[in-house]
């Protein structure tokens, strides 16, 4: 719907919104019929300026959680005081204290993702953070395996669902395209943590034995404090829904409304029912759910540097020792901040052609010459880097392509996140898909540590060649899921712009 501007002024863009609701109390005329593109603009700079910085910040300390493990697999390992050493940990072992992480990790991730919707983001979140915590200070108790096994099984279950619930927090304020930049700064951000994680473990190396503690011991603690705080903290600052009165005062009443009633037609609702069964059969019945588990266990399984050896692989490059290569992790935690970003700069100004264009802008029409050039390019840069890992030995060399293959394999998935949820329709959908898909991009977890066992070090050549084949199937998954999200069934944004530009 269009009006004629005024003479001299260009006309604007605007959206169609008929009816305002009354925050559920019932229905009110409030007379608007037209918000103009730079009205939308300055609303969603408020609410950037208001819940990015925080979640921003806090995703950051939970990938700092993360990667910390590998940070301290080789942190003192030259003084014979490193954490495999002290607790007489074996490789397979070793593996064993890395995937067990997952297993509860994902397996709670569904169940904690829906929680977020049945009791309230701020309160949920926040629980989140201050439950993984608490569990991170006390792996500096730990004695043996069996504690450490403990200790890594219960941050699995407390840390479980966090980026999941982000994701399906989002898709309740902005629209799956407008998530697009934001999602990836978020995810690039986020890369600060292994800057941080690397000169931290640099540092705590030094503190070894003051406290009679080990320096791994020290690095539980330090890394276990800051997501305590910020939990705390995080149940007062986070407002949870748009329409929710009693959080989101910084929003005007009509504000509110306007954000709620622009969203895609199926995103979810803080009225609906956080469980719905014939939403939940749907997403497993839908085509584009194995297709989209296609790309994602592709990319995971295929990542030729995942972050919980990367350390381990820098160091038996055979050109630094344990604590200069932990410091190493941070180049790579730099090109993959400037890979996201750019990406992320040009999927949503369409410079870029990957898949989800072609259902988020309604004046472009699915073009099959086109399917995902640019994500097929940026995975096969990846392809490229496999296998020339397997065949170069020059350290510096494969340094180099290490810091390559990690900028691209953290970018693929994440800018394809506004399409997968865009696939999906109603609160529950929503919710379980994003749980569901972001469970299968930590398979890794669990597989990753096999493929990338120290028995295959220090060259890797078998974890590279596994690594290949997999990113094959991954890339073939990309093509499968351009055509399906192609078809109008799985164009949900294509009827959202049709029934307002009716109206």
């Amino acid at each position: 719907m269009s009006e004629v501007a005024p003479a001299g002024k260009k006309p604007a863009s605007t959206t169609s919104i008929e009816k305002i609701a009354d925050g559920g109390y019932g229905e009110e005329n409030l007379s608007i019929d037209l918000v103009s593109e730079s009205e939308l603009k300055r609303i969603q700079r408020k609410i950037d300026l208001r819940i990015m910085p925080w979640i921003c910040l806090t995703y950051m300390f939970m990938r700092l959680n993360v990667n910390t493990v590998g940070n301290i697999a080789i942190i003192n390992a030259e003084q014979k005081h490193d954490i495999k050493t002290q607790l007489h940990l074996s490789p397979s072992q070793w593996a064993w204290v890395i995937s067990c992480f997952y297993y509860t990790y994902m397996g709670i991730e569904p169940f904690s993702t829906l929680m977020m919707k049945k009791t309230s983001p701020s309160f949920w979140i926040s629980r989140i953070m201050v439950s993984w915590g608490i569990v991170a200070c006390c792996g500096a108790a730990v004695q043996n395996y069996a504690g450490l096994i403990t200790i890594r099984t219960l941050l699995g279950a407390a840390e479980g669902g966090f980026f999941p619930c982000i994701l399906y927090y989002l898709a309740f304020w902005f629209r799956p395209e407008e998530i697009t930049l934001r999602i990836c700064f978020m995810l690039a951000c986020s890369t600060f943590s292994g800057i941080i994680s690397g000169f931290i473990s640099y540092g705590v190396a030094f503190a070894d034995g003051h406290g009679h503690l080990a320096g791994w011991r020290w690095l539980f603690i330090i890394e276990g404090l800051p997501p305590i705080v910020l939990g705390l903290l995080t149940i007062f600052i986070l407002p949870d829904y748009p329409d929710s009165k009693a959080t989101a005062k910084f929003l005007t009443e009509q504000e509110r409304h306007i954000i709620k009633e622009r969203l895609y037609d199926g995103a979810p609702e803080k009225t609906s029912a956080t469980w719905n069964t014939r939403q939940a059969i749907d997403v497993l019945w839908n085509p584009t759910f194995w297709s989209f588990a296609g790309i994602w266990v592709g990319n995971a399984l295929g990542n030729p540097t995942p972050s919980f050896v990367l350390p381990t692989v820098i160091f038996e490059l055979g050109f630094t020792n344990s604590n200069i290569s932990n410091v190493l992790t941070v180049p790579t935690s730099v090109a993959i901040f400037l890979t996201l970003v750019t990406c992320a700069i040009m999927v949503r100004k369409d410079i870029w052609n990957p898949f989800c264009v072609a259902f988020i802008r309604k004046d472009v029409p699915f073009d099959f010459k086109l399917l995902n050039v640019d994500i097929h390019l940026v995975q096969i840069i990846n392809l490229i880097c496999c296998v020339i890992l397997m065949t170069v030995k020059q350290p510096i060399v494969r340094y180099i392509f290490i810091l390559i293959a990690r900028s691209v394999s953290n970018t693929v998935v994440n800018i394809l996140w506004p399409s997968r949820v865009a696939a999906l329709k109603g609160t529950t959908a929503v919710g379980l898909g994003i749980a569901l898909s972001n469970v299968l991009s930590n398979i890794d977890g669990l597989i990753g540590p096999l493929i990338f066992s120290t028995v295959y070090g220090p060259s890797y050549h078998v974890s590279y060649s596994i690594c290949a084949g997999i990113l094959t199937v991954g890339i073939i998954s990309i093509a499968v899921t351009g055509a399906l999200v192609g078809r109008p069934v799985f164009r949900p944004l294509q009827a959202f712009n049709s029934r307002h530009s009716a109206t």
